[in-house]
């Protein structure tokens, strides 16, 4: 075979090869991993429950949800509560001191305080975000800490580690943190509280009068104020004039605007009494006390037949 002929045979093997090289490169390209990304991808701040010096709290988790898809997406966001730290339990939540010390706590969905945030109660927010868009929002609990626990002052705290950001998929009750084209987060919720010295104020006994039948220049009656003071605390009831003082004097009244006088005495005899914006003293004993408090009507000219009331502000000063 001339060596022209073999010239012409070799190029068209040597193409062939140059072609498969260059599919064989495009393919390699096509099969580089690349980076996975959730249609919906959601965060969130570290929330803090901070009850101060309060038995009551209010605390948010503040979210942000983005999509990356290029069509709008609607879900529904919900937060579910992780697990109490030690000593706690998901009954019973407890914050801890220095001692160790341990204080209860719970979590609510709602301001009143009549529905636990726990397993089977979620926060759910109703999300839509537009195509390559991004939408924030924010979820609110609140916090309640019982009265009348034996707890000395101090610091104290509790954390609910995994506490979930995630999807609430339909026809179930589990908030998820991965679904299909969708991407959560777990946060820590930090719970903290300070008690200090304080005094609280507790049951309210009426001053009743009663029902009065006949003439009577004097009626006697007794009421109460509760209280929960540190031993040796010093404490000051305050008591205002009531809703129809004039001057010096409280008065009741009825539903016609007719007016009984009375007076607030510190003794049974009556014989000490407490003016409008008048105090009791006393000082504390780490256990309830009751503190009595003694009304009198003393009756000029018989008043009209009615129903007659007031209210007086009682105000607890330590």
């Amino acid at each position: 075979m001339p060596l022209g002929s073999a010239k012409r045979l070799l190029t068209p093997v040597a193409c062939r090869c140059l072609w498969l090289a260059i599919i064989g490169a495009i393919l390699a390209i096509l099969f580089v991993p690349q980076e996975a990304k959730a249609n919906a991808f959601c965060q969130a701040d570290q929330p803090t429950l901070d009850f101060g010096s309060a038995l009551t709290a209010r605390g948010t988790i503040n979210w942000t949800c983005t999509n990356f898809d290029p069509t709008p997406v609607a879900f529904t966001l919900c937060a579910a509560i992780g697990t109490p730290s030690y000593p706690g339990t998901p009954q019973q939540p407890k914050m801890i001191g220095s001692s160790p010390i341990f204080l209860d706590f719970n979590v609510y969905v709602d301001s009143a305080g009549n529905e636990l945030w726990d397993s089977s109660t979620l926060l759910t927010a109703n999300v839509a975000i537009a195509a390559n868009g991004r939408t924030s929002g924010t979820f609110t609990y609140y916090g309640r800490i019982p009265p009348g626990q034996a707890a000395p002052p101090g610091t104290y705290s509790a954390f609910f580690y995994n506490t979930l950001i995630g999807i609430l998929t339909t026809g179930t009750s589990i908030c998820q943190r991965n679904a299909p084209d969708f991407s959560g987060i777990d946060v820590t919720l930090s719970v903290r509280a300070t008690l200090i010295e304080a005094c609280t104020l507790g049951t309210i006994g009426d001053i009743d009068f009663g029902e009065l039948a006949g003439f009577r220049d004097q009626i006697d009656a007794a009421g109460s104020v509760q209280l929960v003071c540190p031993p040796n605390r010093g404490w000051t009831l305050s008591f205002d004039g009531g809703r129809h003082a004039a001057g010096t004097e409280r008065r009741m009244q009825d539903a016609d605007g007719n007016l009984v006088p009375y007076q607030l005495y510190r003794d049974a005899a009556r014989t000490d009494t407490i003016a409008i914006d008048g105090s009791v003293t006393g000082a504390g004993t780490g256990v309830a006390q009751t503190v009595p408090v003694y009304g009198r009507v003393e009756i000029g000219a018989l008043p009209p037949v009615g129903q007659y009331s007031d209210f007086v502000v009682v105000t607890l000063g330590f």
